[in-house]
């Protein structure tokens, strides 16, 4: 592909982008590199090209994998007091949206923690998993998981009352299409009840990380996160596909500054997996890994919340790593 040509926007279909830089996969060692754009008009950031279902599938469970995870360490999200639900950023999680005794789908679901978080509160919870690796998590514990990519017609029109895509928009091919389809799961509004809602979290465009961490920033994460949605973009695409805009703010995880810190630590190069300590984004070690001296490191600063502060600080300024968006259904 030639890097001077401009590539269509596939939020606003502007066809006035320009060719931002080359890049690659540094925790996986995923081999193929992406080619990023962005739209002059509505300043979406996206990466050129499609992929098939058998590239993602291939992607997510022999590259980014939880085939090392050890199902007696899963513990399910759990509700937090006010003072930590604040320190931790808890409004960085998509499911802290949903309230108790509804229908819900996570688009993403991964290590099902939420799903455990949704049940204990009453919820019908389903969950969607590129990842094979999840079967022994959802089987172990019951969990009403698809293993694949999202489809709508494995579920009634209309079947939920939220659906959550936490750090997932920014991995889809084509996300108008997914938001589409995801309204097609979600309620309609009717005269005693407002539509169903789709709570999504995805990198911030405007994220002081992106300027300070440069390549190493995480929410690039190329080629698997295919796309940087400007605030302009979110809307376009939620207008284009039957929602309206509900709230939009910076909400991260308090966690995710301090993993950045130990990702580039870490660090691979280009077709070479990292240090196995990313694999699980540091958040599940075995007792080897855990007499490590830099794994120690890594959690007890987490343990003593390290940089919690900043993160809060930034958000507040609008510059924190996440930007969360809740979408009503039209």
């Amino acid at each position: 592909m030639n890097s001077k040509t401009p590539q269509p926007c596939p939020a606003c279909c502007s066809d006035q982008s320009r060719f931002l830089f080359e890049g690659w996969d540094l925790w996986f060692g995923y081999p193929d590199s992406a080619s990023v754009y962005q739209c002059r008009d509505c300043k979406h950031v996206f990466v050129a090209g499609v992929l098939t279902p058998e590239q993602l599938t291939d992607m997510y469970t022999n590259y980014c994998t939880r085939s090392s995870f050890d199902v007696e360490n899963y513990v399910p999200y759990k509700e937090k007091n006010r003072l930590l639900h604040w320190l931790d950023g808890e409004e960085g999680l998509a499911c802290r949206h949903v309230p108790k005794n509804v229908r819900v789908l996570d688009i993403g679901c991964g290590f099902c923690e939420t799903l455990g978080y949704h049940r204990a509160r009453g919820c019908d919870a389903y969950g969607v998993e590129a990842d094979e690796n999840t079967r022994k998590i959802a089987e172990r514990y019951g969990f009403n998981v698809h293993l694949g990519l999202f489809d709508p017609a494995q579920y009634e029109p209309g079947f939920f009352d939220y659906v959550t895509m936490d750090q997932v928009l920014e991995h889809t091919v084509d996300p108008l299409t997914v938001l589409r389809e995801v309204a097609t799961v979600l309620k309609s509004p009717s005269q005693d009840t407002p539509g169903g809602r789709l709570v999504a979290c995805f990198p911030n465009d405007h994220a002081l990380g992106r300027l300070f961490f440069q390549r190493h920033w995480g929410g690039w994460h190329l080629p698997f996160h295919r796309h940087l949605f400007s605030r302009q973009s979110i809307a376009i695409l939620a207008e284009r596909s039957g929602y309206v805009v509900e709230s939009m703010k910076s909400a991260t995880q308090s966690c995710l500054l301090l993993q950045t810190w130990a990702t580039i630590y870490c660090a691979g190069s280009r077709g070479k997996k990292a240090d196995q300590a990313v694999e699980t984004f540091g958040r599940f070690f075995d007792s080897e890994m855990r007499k490590r001296r830099d794994v120690s490191l890594y959690l007890f600063l987490k343990k003593i919340r390290f940089l919690s502060l900043s993160m809060r600080i930034a958000d507040m300024l609008g510059v924190g790593d996440c930007r969360l968006v809740i979408l009503r259904k039209k």
